[in-house]
Formats: C-alpha cells, structure tokens, sequence
C-alpha cells in the first residue's frame, strides 16, 4: 500500500479537491504544527488522505481558505486520530471544528481495551506494517519540507481509512458504535469550551493552601492563562506553578512585599508586580463565606482510601460495561471526585458528558457517597 503524495498550496487547486472531497463519504486527516515557545499552535501542515492519495495542503502558502472551511463544518466524515491537538490547532488557524469526525484512538480503545494505543502501534497491529516515526519533532515551519518529512506526514494519513473500516466492523459487531459516535461528539464540544476557572488546577501543590490562598491561586492562574494568550507564550515563560504556589502563599500587595520573595527575579517582578498585586487583592476581597472549600490532603489516610475504593468501583464499572476504565473519567475528574468524597460531598458528574457514561457515573458517585466515601 502506497499512495502518490501531492503537495497543495495553489488555492484553485485546493478549490477543485475541496469540491470533489465533498461528495465522498469520509476522509482521513492529521495536521502537523510547532508549538515549542508559543502558547497557540504554529499550523505548519494539514493532510488528507482520500482513499487515492495523499494530500499535504501548505498552511503557510494557503492562508485561511473558505473552501476548506466549508468542507470541515460539513460533508464527510473526518477520521482522525489522538485529535485533541489537532483540533486545537484546526480551531486557532481556521476558527472551526471538523464535524463529523471520528477519532480512531477512542474506536480502537473500545474495540481492544487499549486506550493508550499510538498510531504506529495500531497501523503494526492492523495492517502489519512498521513506520518510521523519526520526524515526530521535526521543524515542520520549514520549506521546502525534507522528502523525509513529507513521507512521514502522508503516511499519518495514508492508512487510516483501511484501519477505520476495521474498527468499524469491530464495534459494530460488539454494539459499541453508538458510544464512539457519542464520545466523538462530546470531543468537539470539548474542544469548543474553555473552562478558565479551572487553570489553577495545572498547580499540584494547590492542597497545601487554605482557603484564602487558594482563592488567590485561583485569581492568579487565571491571570496567567490570560497573559499567556495575549502574549502568546507557554505559560512557564509567564510564570511557573512553583512561582503561582509563592504568591498564593506570601500574597504581595505592594511592591515592597516582593523584596523578600528572591525567588523572583527583578525583571520579572517589574514586568508583572502591579498586575500580580491587583489579583491579589482581587482575591483578598472575597467574602470567607464565599472563599473556595480548601483540598484534602493526598497524603492523609481518607484520601488514600477513598482512591482505592474509587479506582475498584471505576474498574468494576468499566468491566461491566466492556469499556477500558480510563474512558470513563480522566485523571483530573477523578481528582475532583476524589476531593469531594473525602468531604462527604457528592461528586458532580459535568453535564455535557455522553449519556451513556453520565448515567453509570451518577449511579456510581452516589452509591460511594451512600457508603461514605471511603472504607
């Protein structure tokens, strides 16, 4: 299996194949990005592959085509793979999502139990062959693209089809095509939302504060995000979580205050004090009665238990559904679960989750809150 490689960055040429893609069922795609000093993604590469050839469409050459727009909104269905990234990088370059999509690292999870499956595992394991993966890091901003590169990037496409109508016939067969049609689904909705009240959940250490700390943690990552953004930059080169955690903890209200946190440097004191300062007394201003409840210890003997009786009552759940445990909550919502239960609280299951999962987890978060959150 080897298809033609085709590189596309003549806008009327991409007209024409937008134009024939529409009328076909599905498509596979995968995008190729930098995003080492920035905090938006650098859109380097999109690929299509239709079930013919491989298409590499040059972002950098096509600037923000209506046509391509027009085909990811609408027509095929959209194979992709571990997409996460990609849609985030598809939103920040063109604005929209691709829909309808699939995401063959979900259908293979269900399919095999496997839900850390790679591309180069699954493309070994169903078609028996072995890809080279070297160019992974390489600078894909770069033109003209090394033969290397280009060949790596059309093959993150080229087998994708024949592999999805394997999986395909594979969940059929077990009844679970319903769920990854639905699970795809909420990865868009996923994708469109943006939870800034949680970014301070990214500080580990955030279970060492109380109450009032903690609230300014919260200000103050939020503030982070936002700079990152404007500024597009990683958010450790706006300030690190270590450095979060300090001001959560020491919380300056004057520039004065910063003379003894030395472990902030001058310039970076200079550069951010005042707006540090503001969101510390943004924070300080709250109501107690209104300040954020303070986390339980990860150390303390509750906790531990309640995470054992947790993840037996996720692993008895995820058996009797037949899916892999790690498809029904991530490891930040089982840390939030977790939180709550040790406060005898009932955990909130987040609305917008597929029905199929949400209801088995309600049902699962009451029975352990009827049980008393640990044993």
């Amino acid at each position: 299996m080897s298809f033609d490689r085709i590189w596309v960055d003549n806008l009327q040429h991409l007209e024409e194949l937008c134009a024939s893609w529409q009328t076909l069922d599905e498509l596979a795609m995968d995008t190729e990005f930098i995003r080492t000093d920035t905090f938006f993604p650098r859109p380097a590469l999109l690929q299509v592959g239709d079930g013919k050839a491989c298409y590499l469409l040059d972002v950098l050459a096509l600037g923000r085509p209506e046509c391509l727009l027009n085909l990811l909104v609408s027509g095929p269905l959209k194979i992709f793979h571990s997409c996460s990234e990609d849609l985030e990088m598809l939103q920040h370059w063109l604005g929209v999502l691709p829909n309808p999509l699939v995401d063959t690292q979900l259908a293979v999870s269900l399919a095999e139990g496997d839900s850390a499956m790679g591309y180069q595992r699954m493309v070994e394991k169903y078609l028996g062959i072995l890809l080279d993966k070297g160019e992974t890091r390489s600078d894909w901003l770069q033109r003209p693209l090394t033969e290397s590169q280009q060949l790596y990037a059309a093959q993150d496409v080229e087998f994708l089809l024949p592999i999805w109508h394997q999986l395909k016939n594979k969940l059929l067969e077990k009844g679970q095509l319903e769920i990854l049609v639905e699970e795809s689904r909420w990865l868009l909705e996923e994708a469109m939302e943006d939870h800034p009240q949680d970014a301070w959940q990214r500080c580990k250490q955030a279970w060492r504060l109380n109450a009032r700390q903690l609230a300014v943690l919260q200000h103050l990552a939020r503030w982070r995000d936002d700079r990152a953004r404007q500024v597009d930059k990683p958010r450790n080169r706006v300030a690190s979580d270590l450095q979060l955690q300090l001001l959560a903890e020491k919380q300056p209200q004057s520039q004065s205050d910063f003379v003894e946190l030395t472990e902030l440097a001058p310039g970076w004191v200079k550069r951010y004090g005042k707006e540090v300062i503001y969101e510390v007394k943004q924070a300080l201003s709250i109501p107690k009665q209104l300040l954020p409840t303070p986390l339980s210890s990860p150390m303390g003997p509750e906790y531990k238990a309640a995470r054992k009786q947790l993840k037996k009552a996720m692993a008895n759940l995820a058996s009797k559904l037949e899916v892999p445990t790690e498809l029904l909550a991530r490891r930040k919502q089982m840390d939030d679960w977790l939180q709550a239960l040790t406060q005898k609280q009932l955990p909130e299951v987040p609305e917008n989750w597929p029905t199929w999962r949400r209801d088995a987890l309600e049902t699962l978060m009451k029975q352990l809150l009827a049980e008393g959150g640990m044993q």
